[in-house]
């Protein structure tokens, strides 16, 4: 499972890479005026570190499976509270590209 995680996240990071970054549109009224330098992340940023969380999030529960079995862990409230995190970073990651997908969707469908 987490060999396949991986090989996707490296996807998606090929083709979000390829994508062109939107660029901050001027007022209407603004005439050569100087734009703030923005500081915030960047989504893409922002979407990287969400499919990082997920992957380590995944790990961690593989690891506790693993754990689980050989006997090593004798606190169930800790594993499931880490299968509770990751299958939250998962439903979230989730939710976050289906929105992009839907406003990409709607960008590309209006008329000019």
């Amino acid at each position: 499972m987490a060999v396949y995680a991986l090989q996707s996240v490296d996807n998606l990071e090929r083709q979000l890479e390829r994508m062109d970054p939107m660029r901050r549109m001027l007022n209407m009224d603004a005439n050569n005026a100087d734009v703030e330098a923005i500081s915030s992340p960047s989504f893409l940023d922002i979407f990287k570190g969400m499919v990082t969380n997920v992957v380590e999030t995944n790990e961690q529960v593989d690891r506790d499976a693993i754990d689980l079995m050989l006997g090593n862990i004798d606190d169930l409230a800790t594993v499931q509270a880490n299968i509770t995190k990751a299958n939250t970073a998962v439903d979230l990651l989730v939710s976050v590209k289906n929105e992009v997908i839907s406003s990409y969707n709607s960008i590309i469908n209006m008329q000019i």
